[in-house]
This record gives structure tokens, C-alpha cells and sequence, in this order.
């Protein structure tokens, strides 16, 4: 016995006539193992001799994993010394590839990938004896089609990344999410083949995991939350909290499940981060039980990284024009505040010349007691409304406006105030609200005129403005409602949902007092 020549270990019977002893005992030293477990003892005995295991029975699986499904013997010529069945059963063009890639290409090469027609196959090949080669096929179907779905996931991330900032900064707020939306959309629909799906984002501060893209999931109840923790907010909750993917087989026998897709019968959870953080969750249901398998798992799990980074991309460019605003404001205030005071200056030296005219000393003063507060009203952001101060005493009564009542929602006081004066000087019966529970009791108020419009922000501590237009819509049919949002600052989408249903118009803080009034008029224009 050559210690070098290969040993082919036949699991089973050498007697039963599944392999041609004759041809392979000369090219191995053949021995028979009881099962794979002895094999596998038999060959770490003599680590440094080339070892192969062979079972050749029929079923699946016979083979060593790592070798393949079917086996040939090819000489050096490419002529077939001995086949297994398997390996007669593949077709002549597949048997022909292997046995041609195992006598030609060059010794360094092992391994190497075939198709034919839909179907993949990895060719695998270890030395024999007098140039001979043992040649290996194992179909790779599932796994290549896997791989492809993988490739085509991180094109289709890398084309969500692609976020042109020429193209962002000629987009509002409302066009640059719904953007984002179809895209995403798209690539989960197309790459993904799912079609009920949401994405929730995680405040960060409240902990709350705020829908911001729905599919054929039903929303959550009126005032319903599901925050960040293991325990009483559903699957969504959990994974969002633990950081890790949950897949749900029977939602009827999962406790942890809460209702979403009408039917639905098995879900899939994924956690949406950045770097370590978890900024949110990726949850997919289906009408089938046991629909999600790991290969869905890992896909979803590599799609969500992508969606994690489109949303934050969008976040970043929202603050880059927040703080690039505010701060271009405030350079301009303190370039500005020297020849302003020199102008202040000399309009009090005038001011007590005798021969000065007074209204033109009066009309100085205001003019630079304008500029500074606008530039001011600027840098403030969207705390404020630009000309609010010098535009409120121009105001006239507005006949579109006067004798309509409205309600305005905005945790920020000095903007609810701003528009509340302002509209009121149109002539407007204003009714303001600090919060949205304090608008829903509003709408509530038995015996109260219904209301002809609603100004709401998108962000207030309770509600969101998407919550107070649903409501106001479910109680006042076609009433107009208007969103309010600092600098394009949209945390739950409240902006493109709204506008898929109605929504008027969006105000963009920080606004000008004419751009308030053209909006309001347009809208109750609109209803009429």
C-alpha cells in the first residue's frame, strides 16, 4: 500500500455493486465505514493523505457536503473512467462541461460554477492517480439564485444611497420623502417580492417607533403607540428593543403579535441600523403561515441596513439646511451691524437737526428696525414667523377668511400665537391648541360649529400632524387642512401621507406673513 495513493472511503456495502471496484481500485485504495461518523475517524488518522468519502447510494446527500451530488472518475484526456448514477442522470451537455473543465483547466483550479437553463451547478475536482481526476457536482440552485437576489439587494441599496444633492435642494420637503418612499417601495416590492410591509423610525428622546411607510398595513388605532421595550408593544416593540430579527410563523399562536395585515398569518421583523444603533424596524407579514425562512431573514436583515442610511442621508441633508440657514443669518446680522447702527446714528443726528423732515427720520428708523428683525425672525428658525411684526398692522380684513373658524395646533407658543393674530386680523374666529389632545377636544366640544380649517404641526409631544388630519377629516368630511413643519423637518412622514389623501398645503417654518394668508385663502378658495 502507497501511503500518497488517495483513499476513497465507501460508506455501505463494497459488495453491493454501486461502484466498479475494479476501475477505482486502481487509481484508490478503497475501504468500506459503516456510516459517515467512521469515515470522517478514518481519515483524520492520516491527515497529510488525500481522503475521499463516497456513498453510493441514490438519496440525496450521499456524498460528502463538501463534494457534491454526483461523481465521476475522468482520465487526463477527459475521457470518462467510471460515473455514478447521478452523474449519468445529468444531461449530456452538463456531463460533457465537468468532464471537459476537469481534463483541461489549469491544475491550480479546483472549483468552478456551470448553467444550464435555470438551474446552477458547482464543479469541484481532486487528484487522483496517473493524472486522473475525481470530478464532483453538487447543484447550487437555491444557493445561486440566493446570491443573485443578494447582488441584486445591494445594487438596489446603492441606488436608494444615490441621493443627488442638486436634485434634493430643487425639492421640497413633501417631494424629496416621497421620493425616498417610491423608491423604497419599489425595491422591496421588486427585489424583495413583498408586498405588506412597514417601516417604523425610533425617536430617539420618546423611545416611540413612529410609522413613516405603510403597505397594506392597517395603522395603528387613534392615540395607540408602540414604543422601543421587550414587553407590551408586540413584535415590533421587541425587536426594536433587543436589536435582533424575530420571525413569526403562526401569529395566532404568537402572544407577542398585534394586529396588522387583514388575514395575516406569519410576519417578519427586522431591526433597521446604523453602525450599532437601532434607528428603527422593517416588519413584513403574509397570508401564509411559515412563510419567511432565513434566506428572506438575511435578505430583509441587508435591505434594512441600506433603508437605515437613505434615512439618515435624508435626515442629515434636513439639518445641513436647518443649521446652514440659521448660521448664514446670523453672519449676515453681525456683518450688517455696524453700517445698520451708523444708518441708527445718523437718523438721531438728523432727528435733531431743526430743518430735518420727521417722517423721513421716522421712516429711517423703521426701515432698519425692519431689517434687524427679519434677519433676527431668520436665524430664529422656525420659532418664528419671518415679517410677522411689521406685516400684522398692514393686514386688512380678507372676505375669504372673515367669519370662518379655525383651528390652529403648535406646541411652540410663539408660532401659535403669530398665526392666531394674524388670522384673526383677516377676520378668521381662531381657536388655538397647544398640543393635538387639546385640537381633539376641540373637535369633541358638544354643540360647537364645526370648522372650516385646521392649521396643525407635524410634531407636537402627543399627536403627530398626520393623527389631527385623519380626525379632522373623520369628523368635518373635505374640511382643508394645512401642515406646518420646521425647515422640512417630517420625523413620521406626515407630510406625504396627508398630501396622498388631501392635504392642502404645506407651510415651511420659517414663513412669511403673506405666504400664511395665500395658503389659508387658497385652501377655503379650494373647499368652497
Amino acid at each position: 500500500m502507497n501511503d500518497l495513493q488517495p483513499l476513497l472511503l465507501v460508506i455501505g456495502d463494497l459488495s453491493s455493486g454501486a461502484i466498479d471496484l475494479g476501475t477505482l481500485g486502481s487509481r484508490f485504495e478503497i475501504e468500506a465505514a459503516a456510516d459517515r461518523t467512521s469515515a470522517l475517524i478514518r481519515c483524520a488518522r492520516t491527515p497529510n493523505r488525500p481522503s475521499w468519502i463516497l456513498s453510493p447510494g441514490s438519496g440525496s446527500g450521499s456524498l460528502l457536503n463538501s463534494f457534491g451530488d454526483a461523481v465521476a472518475l475522468v482520465a487526463s484526456d477527459g475521457t470518462t473512467i467510471w460515473m455514478d448514477d447521478r452523474f449519468a442522470g445529468l444531461s449530456p451537455s452538463l456531463r460533457e462541461q465537468a468532464t471537459g473543465w476537469s481534463s483541461q483547466s489549469p491544475k491550480a483550479q479546483r472549483r468552478s460554477h456551470f448553467h444550464e437553463d435555470d438551474r446552477h451547478w458547482e464543479l469541484l475536482r481532486a487528484p487522483s492517480t496517473e493524472g486522473s481526476w475525481l470530478c464532483l457536482v453538487l447543484e447550487v440552485t437555491d444557493e445561486r439564485r440566493h446570491q443573485l437576489r443578494i447582488e441584486a439587494i445591494t445594487s438596489a441599496g446603492s441606488r436608494l444611497l444615490h441621493i443627488d444633492r442638486s436634485t434634493v435642494a430643487s425639492l421640497n420637503v413633501a417631494e424629496r420623502l416621497r421620493l425616498l418612499e417610491q423608491r423604497i417601495v419599489q425595491q422591496v416590492r421588486e427585489e424583495l417580492n413583498f408586498d405588506n410591509f412597514e417601516i417604523r423610525l425610533l425617536d430617539p428622546r420618546s423611545r416611540q417607533l413612529e410609522l413613516v411607510i405603510s403597505e397594506n398595513i392597517n395603522p395603528l388605532k387613534l392615540g395607540e403607540v408602540i414604543y422601543a421595550r421587550e414587553e407590551g408593544n408586540g413584535i415590533s416593540g421587541w425587536v426594536a428593543a433587543r436589536g435582533e430579527s424575530y420571525n413569526c410563523r403562526d401569529v395566532q399562536a404568537d402572544p407577542m403579535y398585534r394586529e396588522g395585515l387583514d388575514d395575516a398569518a406569519s410576519s417578519l421583523t427586522v431591526p433597521l441600523r446604523m453602525h450599532d444603533e437601532v434607528i428603527g424596524v422593517f416588519n413584513i407579514e403574509s397570508n401564509s403561515a411559515g412563510n419567511f425562512d432565513p434566506n428572506d431573514q438575511e435578505l430583509a436583515e441587508l435591505f434594512g441596513e441600506y433603508v437605515a442610511i437613505a434615512m439618515h442621508m435624508l435626515d442629515l441633508l434636513v439639518v445641513e439646511r436647518y443649521t446652514v440657514s440659521e448660521q448664514a443669518a446670523r453672519n449676515l446680522l453681525v456683518d450688517l451691524d455696524e453700517p445698520l447702527q451708523e444708518i441708527t446714528d445718523v437718523a438721531r443726528q438728523l432727528e435733531n437737526d431743526q430743518g430735518a423732515d420727521n417722517s423721513l427720520v421716522s421712516r429711517l428708523s423703521a426701515a432698519v428696525t425692519s431689517m434687524r428683525s427679519r434677519i433676527e425672525a431668520t436665524a430664529a428658525g422656525p420659532q418664528s414667523i419671518l415679517d410677522a411684526e411689521q406685516a400684522i398692522h398692514r393686514i386688512e380684513r380678507d372676505d375669504t377668511v372673515a367669519g370662518r373658524r379655525i383651528l390652529v395646533a403648535d406646541d411652540e407658543e410663539t408660532i401659535r400665537n403669530a398665526v392666531g393674530r394674524i388670522l384673526v386680523q383677516l377676520g378668521g374666529e381662531v381657536t388655538t391648541c397647544e398640543n393635538g389632545r387639546a385640537a381633539l377636544a376641540e373637535f369633541e366640544r358638544p354643540n360647537s360649529p364645526a370648522f372650516d380649517l385646521v392649521l396643525s404641526d407635524i410634531k407636537m409631544p402627543d399627536l403627530t400632524g398626520y393623527e389631527i388630519f385623519q380626525e379632522a377629516r373623520s369628523r368635518y368630511e373635505g374640511i382643508p387642512v394645512i401642515l406646518m413643519t420646521g425647515f422640512g423637518y417630517d420625523p413620521n412622514h406626515s407630510i406625504v401621507r396627508a398630501s396622498q389623501e388631501g392635504m392642502q398645503s404645506v407651510l415651511f417654518k420659517p414663513f412669511r406673513t403673506d405666504q400664511l394668508i395665500e395658503a389659508v385663502t387658497n385652501a377655503l378658495t379650494t373647499s368652497d
